[in-house]
């Protein structure tokens, strides 16, 4: 870098008028040139370059987190629906046959949303809600976080969620 730093103070900043007639061969050209030169120099130009970038990071970084967070938003709505969907399905179901044979092709879905939920720091249920003698849990469970979910609360999604939990580990398993 300290070869660069000279080459620069001989070649470019000891003779402005030198290189920019040299680059340049309109004179009104050369003069800006020479001007922008002398500008950069100044120590006041310095510090507002590095201020005006500061500024440009900070509103890019800004940009970025909002951009981000709509998605999130987006994604905890979708989740929400999913949820109503699944909450719907298997009470349908439910009235139809035998808990938990009734919901084995909506497995492979129902695990699905709790890895999503999962992604998004929610509680979920385990494997023992499968062994509850009916899907009622389940059901609330879905309908309650994914109402929610959907309506934009996601923290009280989350109080919500988590307070499921006791439900679950206090129950007697059939």
């Amino acid at each position: 870098m300290p070869i660069l730093e000279k080459g620069l103070k001989e070649y470019v900043f000891s003779d402005p008028s030198g290189v920019a007639t040299t680059v340049f061969r309109n004179a009104t050209v050369t003069t800006a040139f020479e001007n922008l030169v002398v500008l950069g120099q100044q120590r006041w130009f310095k510090f507002a370059m590095v201020f005006l970038t500061g500024m440009l990071v900070g509103i890019a970084l800004e940009w970025l987190n909002r951009k981000s967070a709509d998605r999130k938003a987006s994604e905890l709505r979708s989740l929400g629906v999913k949820f109503r969907s699944l909450s719907d399905s298997i009470k349908i179901r439910t009235a139809a046959s035998e808990w938990p044979d009734n919901v084995r092709d909506l497995k492979p879905a129902i695990l699905s949303a709790f890895l999503s939920a999962r992604k998004f720091d929610l509680w979920v249920p385990n494997e023992h809600v499968y062994q509850l003698p009916d899907a009622t849990f389940l059901c609330e469970y879905f309908r309650s976080v994914g109402k929610l979910l959907e309506d934009g609360q996601f923290d009280k999604a989350n109080s919500e969620a988590f307070s499921w939990k006791p439900f679950l580990d206090n129950v007697t398993l059939s």
